[in-house]
């Protein structure tokens, strides 16, 4: 595994601060069963678990492909989401 594979993390911050910039300036916040939130929440638990992977060796070989593909497609939907009214 190379010293580089975190930067699978980027797009998983990425798509946090977009679903939690359109849940406070859009959603004003309102509910926490609000699908950004709950977005929001869901990519840190993935982020999370991909470090805590990543600390313990429990990743195998080609987990961080997984993890990124899932990242990139959570910033697609927030960005997605983003634009929708």
């Amino acid at each position: 595994m190379s010293n580089f594979s975190t930067i699978v993390l980027f797009p998983f911050i990425a798509a946090f601060l977009i679903f939690v910039l359109r849940f406070y300036s859009r959603e004003s916040a309102s509910s926490m069963a609000n699908p950004s939130f709950l977005l929001g929440a869901l990519t840190v638990l993935l982020a999370g678990g991909y470090l805590i992977l990543r600390i313990t060796l429990g990743m195998p070989f080609y987990a961080s492909v997984g993890f990124g593909l899932t990242g990139v497609g959570l910033l697609a939907t927030s960005i997605f989401r983003m634009f929708l009214i």
